[in-house]
This record gives C-alpha cells, structure tokens and sequence, in this order.
C-alpha cells in the first residue's frame, strides 16, 4: 500500500506537467480547426454566355444547417452583404437584374444576376478569364467544369474563416468550338462559327420579330389592293355620259382626194382644183 501511494506521488507530477506543457498545442490546434472553418461550404457557381459574350449567373451557396438557423437571418435584414462580392470581384463589370433568395429550410441562398461583356472577343476567338486557381473537372465544346478549395473571411461567411468546395460550370452558346481550358493563365477560350453569330439574338425575340413580318405584310398586301382597285375604277362623270360621236365629217377633194380644210377653202392645197 505505502509502494503504491509513493509511486502514485512520482507518477501525479510528471501527468501534471505533461498536461500543462501540451495545453499550449491544444490550444493552438483548436484555433487552427478554427481558421479552417469549423463550417463548411458548398457553392455552385453556374454561368451562362450568349454569343456576344453576355452571361446570366446563378450562384448556390449551401451552409452549414446548425450555423444557418443561427446566423442566416443577418442576409434576411441585410441583402446588400450579398451583392458586395460581386461587385468587387474583378471578373464580373457591371451587375444588373440582382435577386437573392434565402431558403432558411435548406440553409441555402440563391443568387442570380445578368453581367455584360464577361467573355472578350479578341482576335484568336473569345476568351473568358479569371480561373487561375481552378482544376479541370470536365470540358467539352458547349461546357466547361472546374473546382477550387478555398478558405474564405468574407460577407459569404459573415467574416468568419469557412472552407468552401466550390464548382464553377460554364455554359458556353450554341454552336461554341475548339474550346480549351488554359490552367497557366485561367482563361476559357472558345470560337463561334461566324455563321451562328447573332442566331441568338434572332432566337430571343423571334416572337417579337414574327410580329412584325406579320404586320409588314399585311399592311404591304392592302397597300397592294388599294393601288390595283384604284387604277381600275372608271371617274363618275365618265361613266355617266356615255362618249357622243364627232358631228363634224371629214371633207376630201373631188379629184385628188386631199383631205379639205373647213375653213371654207375654194381650191385644193395639193392639186389646186375647185372646191365644191
């Protein structure tokens, strides 16, 4: 009994020193799982781009359920935290048609908008840029997949250190070839054949356009039945007075047959016979 209660008393102070002297990594370890993001994220960031290089975004942002249904009512009274990535991202100009919408059931928040000229048409083609820090996922001539693993301290996480697993789809238009993926500079590169430029433009408002031919067309077919039903009406004057023969018969010399004035001529002008 007393061998036991002496080593005990050997053994307690090297259990409390060892302990003291592992606080600090445990700490340091728990701030670093913190910095990692104790939450993490999973984000869909789908683009779409016309042929004249235009794009409509649809971004998906899944959270965290615990962490939403504590902090996601923070978008609710402050929508405007959403935007401000966007605008400050140097890949997208001009941000137009915002809207976000908050799914507090599935601690989702959807955002799209409109942004023009996001794809350059240079002279090798058009070109996207800003992926520099993406993989390749998947590429063919009408998509493109890429991925990206990120920490973020931003208004997406309301500053708090998250990870975030984020895939980026490009639609690319109707007809787009020779599409490449350039991992050393991050650019999508792509051609539209010069006879599919502008097929958007007439497929987005074909409606409105057969409108208008319609219209055309009909007002060209009346303008049509007004000229020809004009030119062939007879004027009301006319019609009611029939045309009255000439009262007056021509006059012939007796011997030459030379037509006679009726001025009351006694010789013919051409034989100068005597004029009856």
């Amino acid at each position: 009994m007393v061998e036991t209660l002496l080593r005990f008393r050997v053994i307690l102070p090297i259990v409390l020193l060892a302990l003291l002297l592992s606080l600090p990594f445990q700490l340091a370890l728990a701030q670093e799982f913190g910095e990692e993001g104790e939450y993490a994220l999973q984000e869909e960031y789908r683009i779409e781009i016309n042929d004249v290089g235009d794009a409509h975004i649809t971004d998906t942002i899944t959270y965290d359920p615990v962490w939403f249904e504590e902090y996601g009512y923070v978008f609710e009274e402050n929508p405007n935290l959403l935007s401000r990535r966007y605008r400050a991202d140097t890949n997208v100009g001009e941000v137009e048609n915002f809207n976000a919408d908050i799914d507090s059931g599935d601690a989702t928040i959807t955002i799209s908008f409109d942004t023009p000229g996001l794809a350059y048409n240079l002279a090798d083609g058009w070109t996207v840029f800003g992926y520099g820090n993406y993989e390749l996922v998947d590429e063919g001539d009408d998509e493109v997949k890429l991925h990206a693993a990120w920490t973020i301290t931003n208004e997406f996480s309301l500053f708090e250190p998250m990870s975030l697993e984020e895939e980026v789809v490009i639609v690319l238009p109707a007809g787009a070839q020779g599409t490449a993926f350039d991992a050393t500079t991050g650019a999508i590169e792509y051609d539209i054949p010069v006879a599919m430029e502008g097929a958007g433009f007439l497929e987005d408002n074909k409606t409105t356009l057969i409108i208008i031919f319609a219209l055309v067309m009909a007002g060209s077919l009346i303008l049509l039945i007004y000229i020809f039903t004009r030119q062939t009406q007879v004027p009301a004057a006319l019609a009611a007075s029939p045309a009255q023969p000439s009262t007056a018969a021509p006059k012939f010399c007796k011997k030459c047959g030379h037509p006679r004035s009726t001025t009351g001529e006694r010789f013919c002008r051409k034989c100068g016979a005597t004029l009856e």
